[in-house]
């Protein structure tokens, strides 16, 4: 496991993604798009404004994945009983409380 050869970019990382999983970013709407674009852009009649608004619907890369916290909690905890109890571990040691409190729950369900 990578935890033991690197714990300080570990804890880092750990920490990086949980703010991820706890606030994910939002795509932004269909309705910015239009907003952005130069008013010369949106004279042009009726075709160009239909062809810019029509996009396709985004695509999920993970569909089988509908909720993500509780797939990572899921897998940790997986990985924790095969390991030993090493995440756990890790989790205690090397994260900040904060951080620490978030994962746990995460992996408790």
């Amino acid at each position: 496991m990578l935890c033991s050869r690197y714990p300080k970019g570990w804890s880092l990382t750990c920490e990086a993604l949980l703010k991820l999983l706890i606030n994910p970013p939002v795509p932004p709407a269909a309705d910015d798009a239009l907003l952005d674009a130069d008013i010369d852009e949106l004279s042009f009649g009726v075709g160009f404004t239909a062809l810019n608004t029509c996009k396709r619907p985004p695509k999920d890369p993970f569909p089988e994945v509908p909720e993500v916290k509780a797939w990572v909690g899921q897998y940790l905890t997986q990985m924790d009983s095969q390991n030993g109890g090493r995440v756990s571990k890790f989790v205690q040691e090397r994260l900040s409380d904060s951080a620490k409190q978030a994962l746990l729950a995460c992996m408790q369900g």
